[in-house]
């Protein structure tokens, strides 16, 4: 016999692979090494089967309040977008700033946006991630001037191809394993942007959660900013 009930109840699984150019996500430190050596000098041993035993996202379990700041680079060139594998050189991040009106700071989350997404809108198509507007490699001792506490970006923060030999992503390679920088990548800044030209503000209060998954190399985000 096959009873009734009036309650219920729904569910839900979820899987996704956290790393790549799609989902929006934070990188944990243990996510890249270099030379055999996770950032701090723990060896890529520590990094497992059965998870990150260093340096794994569950370090972010209270969150990340900071000061964000957004350079508009191709807003500042009165572009709507860059160019697929345009790179971003330091004089586009000194020509944002001045845009803004802003000074990134020590502590500072800085997001950099190459109008990905306004690419891809006009081309009606998603083009290969083989080749993405981005930061070159000889942007990273400014990153490590200014102090900055995290990077994000609306692609993966690295332009590709790198312009460096052997190298893939210099710029995860360099600000996760060497500058202890955690990665945010392939956020949308579309709605930030126009928000920081209505009130004309490139600097905002900003919140971020991960989740908190112990030995996980990431996690999907979804920050929040604080006008």
């Amino acid at each position: 016999m096959i009873g009734t009930c009036t309650e219920g109840w729904g569910g839900d699984w979820f899987g996704l692979a956290v790393h790549g150019f799609a989902t929006s996500h934070i990188d944990a430190l243990c996510h890249i090494f270099h030379q055999s050596k996770l950032y701090n000098g723990y060896p890529i041993e520590e990094v497992t089967a059965h998870g990150a035993l260093k340096l794994s996202i569950d370090a972010l379990r209270d969150g990340i309040v900071s000061r964000g700041v957004l350079l508009d680079i191709p807003g500042a060139k009165g572009r709507d977008h860059l160019e697929p594998g345009e790179p971003i050189l330091l004089e586009d991040l000194k020509e944002a700033e001045q845009f803004g009106r802003v000074a990134v700071e020590p502590g500072d989350v800085l997001f950099v946006r190459t109008g990905r997404w306004k690419l891809y809108e006009s081309l009606g198509e998603v083009l290969s991630p083989d080749s993405l507007a981005g930061l070159h490699a000889s942007c990273l001792p400014w990153l490590h001037e200014r102090g900055i506490a995290a990077l994000g970006s609306d692609a993966i923060s690295d332009v590709l191809p790198s312009r460096v030999e052997g190298v893939m992503m210099p710029v995860h390679s360099v600000a996760i394993a060497s500058m202890g920088l955690h990665l945010i990548d392939n956020l949308d800044f579309e709605r930030l942007s126009e928000e920081c030209r209505r009130q004309q503000r490139w600097a905002f209060q900003l919140v971020i959660a991960p989740l908190v998954i112990e030995r996980a190399t990431g996690s999907p985000v979804t920050p929040i900013a604080i006008f």
